[in-house]
């Protein structure tokens, strides 16, 4: 996670969020330029959020393809994946989002997002469902408000995030729209660029498990991220499904390391809706 891109998001976010939006913040200490702090939030805390944020950075990533049959396409596949998610009572909703680059995100309370050049690079219905899966595992496993209670992310807000936040002054105090629409930009650059090192392996061993709860190969779980390889080699690019830190060839060595451990699936996996995603976006000439 790179701090200058966390922070260069902040400036443009603008849009303000709701105003009865509010989350609980504890142990709050300000001192020189940092912030020290921890979210005592709950779920219906990042269910706001999501709510919050989620068109906003939908727009900001390209807006969502317009067409209605490649969205409900690709609903239709995540739906079983989805459906073996620890936390079914979280507003699970996945959007493909018009963007050549090669990505996926996803924000605290379920919402998430595919990009469309994505889905053109996944050969196999088993690579799309690992990138979904490990979204999943990200919403599942709670990573966007562990990392808003960390240090990092709340002592680069800037002054507009220090200003709100020690307004309170202490312990309990109800966090605003203002502070909100603070931690907006830095959340958007965070998950566009990957979450922490552990974060990170936790969402690659959640594929594991919605692997085994769907019927889909534990073998093929680390497919996608050798075609990531392939077309970012080892720190070429940041982004939250190639990141650096961990690096793509320590993600495949653990992700294999597991899945040998597992057994072959006794079923197929459902792939309702591959074949019209992969007729809407076949794979790049060359």
């Amino acid at each position: 996670m790179h701090r200058r891109t966390l922070l260069s998001g902040l400036a443009g976010s603008l849009v303000a969020a709701p105003a009865l939006a509010q989350f609980n913040l504890g142990n709050i200490i300000q001192g020189g330029a940092n912030i020290v702090g921890a979210y005592t939030a709950g779920e219906g805390d990042e269910i706001k959020m999501g709510e919050t944020y989620y068109q906003p950075y939908l727009q900001k990533s390209g807006g969502a393809v317009a067409d209605r049959n490649a969205q409900d396409a690709l609903r239709r596949f995540a739906q079983p994946l989805i459906a073996a998610a620890q936390r079914r009572s979280l507003a699970w909703e996945i959007t493909l989002v018009d963007n050549r680059q090669v990505n996926a995100w996803a924000l605290p309370g379920g919402k998430m997002a595919i990009n469309s050049a994505l889905v053109s690079h996944c050969q196999t219905p088993d690579e799309l469902a690992s990138v979904i899966a490990h979204e999943i595992g990200h919403a599942d496993l709670g990573h966007g408000l562990s990392q808003i209670r960390s240090q990092a992310l709340l002592s680069g807000l800037g002054g507009l995030g220090k200003e709100a936040l020690a307004s309170f002054g202490g312990i309990g105090g109800a966090v605003t729209a203002q502070v909100l629409t603070a931690v907006e930009g830095p959340l958007y650059g965070l998950i566009l660029t990957g979450y922490s090192r552990t974060n990170e392996f936790e969402a690659d061993a959640h594929i594991l498990q919605i692997f085994e709860k769907t019927g889909y190969d534990p073998a093929k779980a680390d497919d996608f991220f050798r075609t990531l390889l392939k077309l970012h080699p080892e720190g070429s690019a940041t982004t939250s499904l190639f990141s650096t830190h961990p690096g793509t060839t320590e993600r495949i060595a653990r992700i294999e390391e597991a899945a040998a451990r597992l057994g072959r699936p006794s079923r197929a996996a459902a792939a309702p809706g591959w074949a019209e995603l992969k007729a809407l976006y076949p794979a790049p000439a060359g």
